[in-house]
């Protein structure tokens, strides 16, 4: 605390002493708003899209988007240091899930590092002549996982609330207004981007397709792997294991561990996603791994609720202090230009959160998320300090509250979480949310409806996160993919 008020007083950038790697190649600028923006909004130029109104066919597989460029064994064994549950596949909640999930389920389209795209589930793709909908073939002879063909119904069931009825499940609905079955290898889909030359959307997470079988914990994907065992138990750490097999490789096991990371990189894995810092620097001592920073994904933000729009906003040199001396783990200050500032035609309307002075004195944050907590925490200790120094960054924190409105730092996560936000009664909420969505407009009403009380104007950004890929020497075929995701070759 006293190095960082240090540093916060002389406000330069001396007062730094971690170093960035450079990384793989970032994701692509998002697309645009959503239905009902008029006009196009895009925070950089986005990728090259296909040409409209004609069919689409391109290379199978990714060039130049190697985690490690020279050959080597396959990996085999992956570490997991967040939770797994099978009740949320297809649909990744951490990085754990991401990652094992990618490796079962495929959507329509995949879109490698740089944003191009190849296929998928599906093998073909056009814009139809109305200008707004996308009509995708899906590729011949696709099976799931259990034998069973993959029909267009399939693809439409994966994403519908109820299976049959046509409203889509949230995680669908908000990239997809509407999919319809034209044939048995065939859908038309709306998306809700207007930006509807560039289907990027199809390659989204949310949009992978699975078959929920009522005898199996795990959902059907549509790559030739399946989950095969899920109890073996590591000795002498407390990890259990899930087995994937594949029809056409070698099987992976994945570890889910609990406790230090760093013993896991004891235990013979060839793959470990983390932030932690004691287990990097612990694998930068170890000759038989590599550590690969991953792209930039993540922003945590300050939400407050009757932040005033005048209110001033955290300056560079002091979102870098934070980076520094807050986060454990490699953070940078958080980089504009911001997405959510960029929205002037986007139809948002924030609730008015009720009494402010009967806000609970609290800094609540995600208890799943170790940055978010590391803030949490530090502004805490900032409206306890005394001293010019914490006056005057807690002046960009706080405008409009008392110094002491943050009197403890609250972690919650689930139902609970989601309630405290929708509601808007603590003093503030660290939140994090992705730096480069797909669709800015539409991401922005999903905030605004987890937090109803929110006034986009009014968002702090404080950091920027990523995470490493630490990967045994010798080990290859793991590429990146446009949204930071990994996929294991077979």
């Amino acid at each position: 605390m006293f190095a960082f008020i240090a540093c916060l007083q002389a406000m330069t950038w001396a007062c730094s002493s971690r170093s960035t790697a450079a990384g793989v190649p970032q994701p692509p600028a998002a697309d645009g708003p959503s239905v009902p923006a008029t006009t196009p909004i895009v925070t950089t130029e986005p990728p090259s899209s296909p040409p409209a109104a004609t069919v689409v066919r391109t290379e199978s597989g990714a060039s130049n988007c190697g985690l490690i460029a020279a050959p080597g064994d396959p990996v085999a064994t992956v570490a997991l240091i967040e939770r797994v549950d099978p009740s949320n596949a297809p649909h990744p909640t951490n990085e754990s899930e991401r990652l094992l999930f990618r490796q079962l389920y495929e959507t329509l389209m995949r879109a490698d590092c740089t944003g191009r795209l190849v296929p998928g589930l599906a093998a073909s793709w056009r814009l139809d002549g109305d200008g707004h909908t996308w009509i995708v073939t899906l590729r011949d002879g696709a099976r799931f996982s259990d034998g069973s063909p993959v029909t267009a119904a399939d693809v439409r069931s994966s994403w519908a609330r109820d299976s049959i009825g046509d409203e889509l499940q949230p995680y669908a609905s908000r990239l997809v207004e509407s999919i319809v079955v034209v044939d048995d290898r065939t859908v038309a889909i709306r998306l809700r981007s207007e930006r509807v030359d560039m289907p990027l959307a199809l390659a989204h997470s949310d949009l992978a397709v699975a078959k929920y079988v009522a005898d199996s914990e795990w959902p059907v994907g549509t790559r030739p792997a399946r989950i095969t065992a899920a109890s073996d138990v590591v000795p002498a750490i407390p990890t259990s294991v899930i087995t994937l097999a594949r029809d056409s490789g070698h099987p992976i096991r994945f570890l889910l561990a609990r406790g230090d990371p760093r013993d896991l990189l004891d235990s013979a894995v060839d793959l470990l996603l983390t932030r932690d810092p004691a287990a990097l620097d612990y694998a930068g001592t170890l000759p038989q791994f590599q550590s690969v920073p991953l792209a930039w994904q993540r922003t945590h933000v300050l939400l407050a609720p009757g932040r005033s729009r005048s209110s001033p906003s955290l300056p560079e040199q002091a979102r870098q202090l934070l980076a520094d001396d807050a986060v454990r783990g490699e953070a940078r200050g958080a980089e504009g230009p911001f997405w959510w500032r960029m929205l002037t035609t986007c139809e948002v309307a924030p609730v008015p959160p009720g009494n402010q002075s009967a806000l609970t004195p609290r800094i609540v944050y995600d208890a799943s998320d170790a940055a978010s907590r590391d803030l949490a925490e530090r502004f805490v200790g900032l409206a306890r300090a005394s001293g010019p120094t914490a006056v005057t960054f807690l002046d960009a924190l706080l405008p409009d509250r008392p110094r002491r409105a943050y009197q403890r730092a609250t972690g919650m996560n689930g139902e609970p979480l989601a309630v405290a936000r929708r509601l808007g009664r603590d003093a503030g909420y660290i939140a994090s949310i992705d730096n480069h969505p797909l669709d800015p407009c539409r991401e922005l009403q999903v905030l605004m409806e987890a937090n109803r009380w929110l006034d986009p104007d009014t968002i702090v950004p404080l950091v920027d996160t990523r995470l490493h890929a630490v990967v045994r020497r010798g080990r290859s075929g793991i590429t990146t993919e446009w949204d930071g995701g990994l996929s294991i070759a077979d």
